[in-house]
């Protein structure tokens, strides 16, 4: 069952690979605490249990995070594909001002990157999330968290568009994003897996899309 964190560093691997092995480590650590948060509760197992359902030590365990909660809200480098933030960033065309015109294509292919670089993860991710607001150290935490997540997106967004983080057409488009991942992830656990997360997600874009494109009019009769 040892597999500490120590062996993990000093092993004579080459960094990329060496990196990538922490991060399976650091990642199933981290689904394991998020399955037994919806399972059992916050407070229903300890570090000891977790460790045993990941296959590690203690001292493992210490090395990758230093607390359970910081285990159970995993690090935000594991959700995102390598190299996804510099695709994106590097997908806006050139000569343009002001919001480009393959914003939101970029956008949507940038977050199904995320939404589809481990499926099985939206699973325990969502059963962890539909217990939060039981557990007072989870919620406190999430407001902490949630704000600072969707300001580092509307700074990454604005970034690379040369605009202000508080433009309308980037929050507008940071809170769809926000409530398509949602509700996406929602009917993708209902139904089992039995779409694709994919065609699960353009159903909400397409259909913005498609409200959207209407004009602008009122009927006062």
């Amino acid at each position: 069952m040892e597999n500490s964190a120590k062996d993990d560093l000093s092993a004579p691997t080459k960094g990329a690979h060496l990196s990538t092995r922490m991060q399976k480590t650091r990642l199933s650590i981290t689904r394991q605490a998020r399955e037994l948060t919806a399972e059992h509760g916050y407070n229903g197992f300890t570090v000891e249990q977790l460790c045993e359902h990941v296959g590690i030590s203690r001292r493992t365990f210490f090395n990758y995070f230093p607390t359970k909660l910081d285990a159970v809200f995993g690090h935000d480098a594991d959700d995102i594909p390598e190299g996804a933030v510099e695709r994106f960033m590097a997908s806006r065309p050139v000569g343009i001002t002001g919001l480009s015109p393959t914003l939101l294509a970029d956008l949507v292919a940038f977050v199904l990157e995320q939404l589809t670089f481990d499926e099985q993860a939206i699973v325990s991710t969502h059963g962890f999330f539909s217990v939060v607001h039981r557990e007072p150290e989870l919620l406190q935490r999430m407001m902490q968290v949630g704000p600072e997540k969707e300001a580092e997106f509307l700074n990454l967004i604005a970034t690379r568009e040369g605009v202000q983080p508080d433009h309308p057409g980037v929050m507008a488009l940071v809170h769809f994003m926000h409530f398509a991942v949602i509700k996406s992830v929602d009917r993708y656990v209902s139904d089992s897996g039995q779409r694709s997360i994919t065609d699960v997600f353009m159903e909400y874009i397409t259909a913005a899309q498609d409200v959207i494109s209407h004009p602008l009019t009122r009927n006062d009769s």
